[in-house]
């Protein structure tokens, strides 16, 4: 055969394969150099096993193809998508599996709802009793420091087990605000995660959105009473604001002023408004929590006689009087 009538190499394999005996059992490559050009091989030299091949038959049928060989950011990226698959795979899993308790759970967004109020009337039994704990502590600060009054105007000692019953007392109130302040953000949190339940189950059972309940949401007051600081500096800087808001609008006497906390006197009439500043560390870190908290006359279950608006609008003053801009 001359070479001028071979137009194709695959042409030339086909014509071998008549020609030369037991070249139809053969086995042929093609692959491509570093120029881009294109070999027809009955065998891969050994620079281009692993740039990628394809296995033809005698009669240049592709019989498989083997692809270059992965370099190894290609075998990173490979191996993190994999992950990234695979966890979104679990986070699927994980959303579905919700999905179904929160549907067993609960019938109708009724439901949710009186679930959501039953928790956090739950939280406010907790906190009622921490208050009615602070008024004791309160009434038995207030006899103690009559006693060391007395004994000053005396001019007799104040003996020591006098003063460390003040003290004690003092870190005890401080405490218990302290408790009360952790009751208040877990009661966020349970809003928190019941708006989230409730967008889902409206979502899931195809139920239109309230507006109704969406303004009762967004209307809902947060944690003005709240402010953060960090370090020293700005704790001190905050904390002298903070005093001089108590003072500001406090209608009782201080009875307490101590390190990191501040407090009136209890309320003795229905118009009379107690406060307390106390500076909660967190721990471990230089971050602490100015938390403002009020007593009112009679103020029982639920806390009644503390919700009027000029109370309120003392709380949600505190955060934007304190607060550094």
């Amino acid at each position: 055969m001359h070479p001028r009538f071979v137009r194709h190499p695959l042409a030339l394999i086909a014509a071998a394969a008549l020609v030369v005996p037991g070249l139809a059992e053969a086995q042929f490559y093609r692959w491509v150099d570093e120029q881009g050009v294109v070999h027809y091989t009955d065998q891969i030299p050994p620079t281009q096993v692993e740039k990628g091949h394809t296995a033809l038959s005698d009669k240049g049928i592709p019989l498989g193809t083997m692809p270059p060989a992965q370099t190894l950011d290609e075998i990173k990226r490979e191996q993190e998508l994999k992950r990234l698959r695979a966890e979104q795979e679990r986070l699927l899993e994980q959303q579905r599996a919700a999905d179904r308790v929160l549907l067993k759970s609960f019938r109708s967004v009724d439901d949710l709802i009186m679930a959501r109020d039953g928790k956090l009337a739950a939280v406010d039994v907790v906190i009622g009793v921490s208050r009615a704990s602070i008024r004791r502590e309160q009434e038995r600060l207030a006899q103690l420091r009559s006693e060391a009054a007395n004994l000053e105007r005396a001019g007799k000692p104040i003996p020591p087990h006098l003063e460390e019953g003040i003290a004690k007392t003092e870190r005890t109130i401080r405490d218990a605000y302290s408790s009360i302040l952790e009751r208040e953000q877990q009661k966020e949190g349970i809003r928190v995660e019941f708006d989230r339940d409730l967008k889902r189950f409206r979502h899931l059972k195809d139920i239109p959105e309230d507006r109704a309940l969406v303004l009762e949401d967004s209307s809902r007051p947060a944690l003005g009473n709240l402010v953060t600081c960090v370090g020293k500096e700005q704790c001190a800087r905050l904390w002298d604001r903070g005093a001089a808001y108590v003072r500001e609008h406090a209608t009782t006497p201080i009875q307490t002023d101590g390190p990191n906390i501040l407090i009136t006197a209890a309320p003795k009439t229905t118009e009379d408004l107690s406060l307390a500043l106390s500076l909660i560390q967190d721990q471990g870190t230089e971050t602490a929590s100015l938390f403002l908290d009020m007593q009112c006359k009679n103020q029982g279950s639920a806390d009644l006689d503390c919700r009027e608006d000029r109370v309120l609008r003392v709380l949600d003053g505190f955060r934007h009087t304190v607060a550094d801009p």
